[in-house]
């Protein structure tokens, strides 16, 4: 089962990750982190010298996207963590 983490910025302008639902569908992962690598991913590859020389943060980036989805982390169950199934994209809002 992989998590399926929400990443956005917080009230205080500070990247937030949630863990927002689990899946096992492999298409769906790869669509999750397909268009994490083509928006935020490239966001930081291009940015990352005035990243970190704390030239610029990633605020720019969330104006125009405000929520980006990752779905890498692998586990073996999720009891206790209340999330629930993600079967389509069109469930990630």
């Amino acid at each position: 089962m992989i998590i399926i983490s929400k990443i956005e910025l917080d009230t205080n302008s500070e990247v937030c990750f949630v863990d927002f639902g689990y899946t096992t569908d492999q298409s769906l992962i790869n669509q999750i982190n397909q268009n994490y690598d083509h928006s935020l991913g490239i966001y930081i590859a291009d940015n990352r010298t005035n990243l970190e020389l704390g030239i610029t943060d990633l605020s720019p980036f969330f104006t125009i996207t405000p929520i980006v989805f990752e779905a890498r982390i692998e586990v073996s169950t999720i009891d206790g963590l209340g999330l629930s199934e993600i079967t389509n994209l069109s469930q990630l809002i």
